[in-house]
């Protein structure tokens, strides 16, 4: 059996809650096709590089310096059409070329064949917008139906990470909820000794994403403090940007000095993004200060949901004062929560076993 499985272009995120399912197909002894391209290619390629990838073009939304996310986002729906069109064109013909036999698609909305089982992995089922959530959820909901199935990787009772994003399966919707994904093996009770202060993790598209990095620089060496950790988020280079005795850059890390950097560190900084809070919850939550991107209504709602959980504080990116929110997280107490990838792992063999009669 052959598996086609392409990421949505959207923060590194959506590659790296992957990981876990292709681990999954492989031991399964599944062949499988990975599409993506820019960082997502490098990335998954550095996890997987004994296997079989195409270039496959993304949605390559960006941000704007000065607009809010979500208008820049609404300003290239057009854009997000077309690239839907043509993924699904690509796909019709990415399947007769390598004999695809089934699809797994994250948050790809044209990654589906009526010929062939297809899946799509999302927890963006409810938009939290205050201008027009119900013309997106509608847009959204009518792409979700074309798949034989949705995985919703978040718990459905009271637990859950998500939300009001996922919670309730909207009507008509093949849904299920398989659990958290992360990249990351549990590692909750690690005897780590501290080696950083914070830990700052960069994520998503540009120029946000420089746009925080600059603005945290200026401020922690303002602060202070012993040793901080910059991840900026860009695969592809390993080399330390800046080392010096209080703050060291890197671009990257493999997922072994990931883990060890977060079990090692006092504070996390950084996006609310939905697989940063799988992967926090995966590993055993740290005290940590949210940033959401201006605009960007899911990881607003995420980070005020986290905040109201008693896992992190939630601060607005251009009112962010670095001292105070440190301040506020040292009175963090966050739970030790412990994740559940049962649930993952039984969903994708009983999907298997399903399409395998087929």
């Amino acid at each position: 059996m052959r598996i086609f499985i392409s990421p949505l272009d959207w923060g590194l995120g959506h590659a790296a809650r992957c990981v876990p399912v292709i681990r999954h197909l492989l031991k399964k002894h599944i062949e499988v096709v990975i599409g993506a391209e820019g960082s997502h290619l490098i990335f998954l390629k550095e996890h997987f590089p004994h296997l079989e990838f195409v270039e496959f073009p993304g949605y390559r939304i960006s941000y704007a310096k000065n607009l809010p996310a979500n208008v820049k986002v609404l300003l290239q729906l057009p854009k997000m059409i077309a690239a839907i069109k043509k993924e699904h064109a690509l796909l019709n013909e990415l399947i007769e070329k390598k004999k695809i036999d089934a699809v797994i698609s994250d948050n790809r909305y044209g990654l589906w064949n009526k010929k062939i089982p297809s899946v799509i992995i999302s927890h963006q089922l409810n938009i939290q917008s205050n201008t027009g959530s119900s013309i997106f959820n509608k847009t959204i909901h009518n792409h979700i139906r074309h798949f034989n199935e949705c995985w919703i990787p978040d718990y459905e009772d009271a637990n859950n990470l998500s939300g009001n994003l996922s919670h309730p399966i909207p009507a008509g919707i093949n849904a299920k909820y398989i659990g958290p994904l992360s990249r990351f093996e549990t590692s909750i009770g690690s005897n780590e000794t501290k080696q950083y202060d914070i830990l700052v993790i960069l994520s998503g598209p540009e120029p946000q994403r420089s746009i925080l990095e600059k603005l945290i620089l200026s401020q922690l060496q303002g602060l202070p403090l012993g040793k901080a950790l910059i991840i900026q988020g860009l695969p592809g280079n390993t080399e330390p940007q800046i080392d010096d005795a209080r703050i060291k850059i890197v671009p990257h890390l493999s997922d072994k000095d990931f883990l060890n950097a977060i079990n090692s560190s006092e504070v996390i900084v950084s996006r609310p993004g939905y697989s940063t809070i799988m992967d926090l919850h995966t590993v055993g939550w740290k005290k940590s200060i949210f940033i959401p991107t201006p605009g960007q209504t899911e990881q607003e709602y995420l980070g005020d949901l986290m905040q109201e959980k008693g896992v992190s504080i939630n601060c607005h990116q251009k009112r962010i004062n670095l001292k105070d929110a440190l301040e506020k997280a040292q009175k963090l107490n966050p739970f030790l929560s412990k994740s559940n990838t049962e649930n993952c792992k039984a969903a994708l063999d009983l999907w298997l076993e399903k399409i395998g009669r087929n």
